[in-house]
């Protein structure tokens, strides 16, 4: 009886220190945008945003301020590993993930605006020089 205990008691150490592997992987990004292009032409206002390839499941790029830009993987933080948990719209400064319901404040460095998400967007850093926004990790 004591040894099935035991037994019960380790599985169930084993079993809660697996990991589930659903978190958003690290991925390398350097990629330059040349924001006099004509197709960068929505992101020179401040508050807008737009997606581009790159990171996990897309880049979001968010002109915050003058000359400064934040940078956010698409992919969403609340169980990052499902094929639906991506930021498919941007309403303002508002990323919503239509797989889950959350929604991120680009505004506030990606952070969780409500449920089931409580972890922020994966930023990027990123410099500009002129008109040529570099974003790496």
């Amino acid at each position: 009886m004591k040894t099935t205990k035991l037994l019960c008691y380790f599985m169930l150490i084993l079993m809660s220190c697996s990991d589930s592997n659903d978190y958003i992987r690290n991925v390398y990004v350097n990629i330059d945008i040349d924001l006099s292009l004509p197709q960068y032409s929505e992101i020179n206002t401040i508050g807008n945003s737009m997606f581009i390839e790159g990171g996990n499941k897309g880049i979001i790029i968010y002109h915050y301020s003058n000359y400064e830009y934040k940078i956010y993987d698409r992919n969403c933080s609340y169980e990052p590993s499902l094929n639906c948990s991506y930021i498919d719209s941007i309403n303002s400064s508002i990323a919503l993930c239509n797989c889950c319901s959350s929604a991120f404040l680009l505004d506030q460095e990606g952070s969780a605006a409500n449920s089931p998400a409580l972890l922020p967007l994966k930023q990027y850093n990123s410099s500009l020089n002129n008109t040529l926004l570099h974003i790496f990790n």
